[in-house]
């Protein structure tokens, strides 16, 4: 439990710490004074002065806020009215050009990208490539060319196209950039080699690997600290045997059972350098989607631990290039869940408050440092976008009112105080349906 709160904190702490400090940096770039930088909203329980600002942490965990001088808004807590009459005009946000207000507005949404953008490179860096390893098959379709050609699960990939191969990374490449309708490759099962031939073209003429598809063994990989599996004694590169009795070969074997059985008591027989080993162990049950309706979560059973896994160091470049395309491709699955939301088509099982971050981040915390910092970098996307909805009282809605009055229709200062109250009131009202339902799951 203590893990899970460390975790929690760090999480949020470091997102909100990072958005606020956007602002405030760009606020004081532009010459804006900073009344207040808070962690969180609601009372203060700590306040601190440095370089000319107060610095607070709040008691609500839902965000923060950067209090600027001349700024049309909601009054916070201890805002005193003669702030302002203190302070020389140009340190005021309204006598400011409406380019530098939107600049510090908008900083603390950019803050969160640079910092996805940041950690997904940094972690895709430490982590390298995922290889998946050796070039085993699964059962083909039934009916497929594959199937025809006798290929069984187990079967073992050994060349394509007459070029060598040791692992499924290297034949995704092969595959990919072969421009041929007939794929020929060489399979061995038990010492014995096949040269195989198989006519992959689709109805619209593209080459696909029909029937075919890729498996894995029952090497164990990494292995979740505490989960069952550590507690059972599962190390890095054991080799998992036997299951409830049944012998196995193949992960999708494993967790096939190991799905099935939630809450009950399940008996591992393994192999490490030549020693077999045995324990039992009782099954997790854990909220997974549900295959037969998007946006709903099933119980299935889990131990926590990964199908063994090699791995390749990546060049900067490429680390470079594929974490903006994480962070990209999360901007996209974040984008078309908001519209999901709006549009009524959403589900409330994917809608999670402090409690549901608190508890992944823990878990993630659990995987290992690297996993936490890719979940602070998917979450910091999340904020980055759900930051810039035209609501007011967030940075969207601020953004509204900046543009409009650029586009000479300005709003008047009593119109953006009401407004904002009411986005304060409704963001709060929806802050503690979330928590209500972040309870409900508890149970």
């Amino acid at each position: 439990m203590f893990s899970i709160i460390l975790a929690g904190i760090f999480t949020i702490g470091i997102i909100i710490f990072i958005h606020e400090l956007g602002h405030y940096l760009a606020a004081r770039a532009v010459g804006i004074h900073v009344h207040r930088f808070s962690l969180g909203f609601g009372p203060i329980l700590f306040r601190w002065h440095a370089f000319s600002t107060e610095w607070a942490l709040s008691l609500l965990p839902f965000g923060g806020y950067v209090k600027m001088a001349g700024m049309a808004d909601a009054p916070m807590e201890g805002e005193e009215v003669d702030d302002e009459a203190l302070l020389p005009p140009e340190k005021l946000f309204r006598n400011k050009s409406v380019g530098k207000r939107l600049l510090a507005i908008v900083a603390g949404p950019l803050a969160n990208l640079i910092l996805a953008l940041l950690l997904s490179i940094a972690t895709l860096h430490y982590q390298g490539e995922q290889i998946i390893p050796d070039t085993l098959l699964s059962g083909p379709t039934a009916g497929s060319p594959a199937a025809e050609a006798g290929i069984v699960a187990g079967d073992r990939i050994v060349a394509w196209d007459g070029v060598a191969v040791d692992n499924w990374n290297q034949l995704f490449v092969l595959i990919n950039d072969s421009d041929e309708s007939t794929f020929n490759f060489t399979t061995e099962r038990d010492g014995e080699l096949r040269d195989i031939s198989l006519n992959l073209v689709d109805g619209n003429g593209d080459p696909v690997l029909s029937g075919l598809g890729y498996t894995l063994d029952c090497r164990v990989g990494k292995v979740l600290k505490d989960g069952p599996a550590d507690q059972v004694g599962l190390r890095h590169g054991d080799r998992i045997l036997n299951v409830n009795g049944k012998e196995v070969t193949f992960f999708s074997e494993i967790s096939e059972i190991i799905n099935s059985i939630p809450e009950e008591e399940v008996h591992l027989v393994w192999e490490r350098e030549g020693e077999l080993l045995e324990g039992t162990v009782m099954v997790q049950a854990a909220d997974v989607p549900d295959p037969e309706e998007e946006g709903r979560l099933m119980k299935a059973g889990r131990i926590f631990y990964e199908p063994y896994r090699d791995w390749r160091p990546y060049k900067f470049s490429e680390s470079i290039s594929l974490g903006s395309q994480q962070v990209f491709l999360w901007s996209k699955v974040t984008l078309s869940w908001i519209g999901k939301m709006i549009a009524g088509q959403g589900n409330k099982d994917s809608v999670g408050g402090p409690i549901t971050i608190f508890r992944a981040a823990g878990e993630m915390a659990r995987w290992g440092f690297n996993r936490l910092l890719t979940f602070i970098a998917f979450f910091s996307t999340q904020l980055f976008l759900l930051n810039l909805l035209p609501i007011p009282v967030l940075d969207g809605g601020h953004i509204v009112f900046l543009t409009l009055e650029g586009a000479g229709v300005p709003m008047s200062e009593t119109w953006r105080i009401r407004l904002t109250t009411v986005g304060m009131v409704l963001i709060l009202g929806l802050m503690a349906w979330i928590v209500v339902l972040d309870i409900v799951k508890l149970f």
